[in-house]
């Protein structure tokens, strides 16, 4: 249930701020994320249409946190899902890292943030 919860939460995050980061409006509604996911797709930024992934996440959640049943995750397996997550986490982070700041150098720029 957990690690549902923690895939769900982590792929919203992930499409937020690409979405954010290209104009994509997704307020505050699951469905919205959704197509922000499928429109990020459209629109070549993520190699996967994260949008029916988001949705079997979010019920797969509700399942196993409101109903107590165990998570359907459908065709995918956790390692698939795992993997794909991780891509797209991966994928804005490099967005926002390549996004200028104030001063107009990319976040990696600084030093309390670039890795050795």
């Amino acid at each position: 249930m957990v690690g549902v919860t923690f895939l769900h939460l982590a792929t919203e995050a992930a499409v937020v701020a690409l979405a954010e980061l290209n104009g994509i409006a997704t307020e505050r509604q699951h469905w919205r994320k959704g197509e922000a996911a499928t429109e990020l797709h459209t629109r070549g930024i993520l190699t996967a249409d994260l949008g029916p992934m988001l949705e079997l996440l979010n019920q797969a959640r509700k399942d196993a946190g409101y109903e107590g049943e165990d998570p359907d995750l459908g065709d995918w397996t956790s390692e698939e899902l795992l993997s794909t997550v991780k891509d797209a986490v991966h994928t804005a982070e490099e967005v926002a890292l390549a996004v200028p700041d104030e001063q107009g150098e990319g976040s990696a720029d600084t030093p309390e943030e670039s890795s050795p």
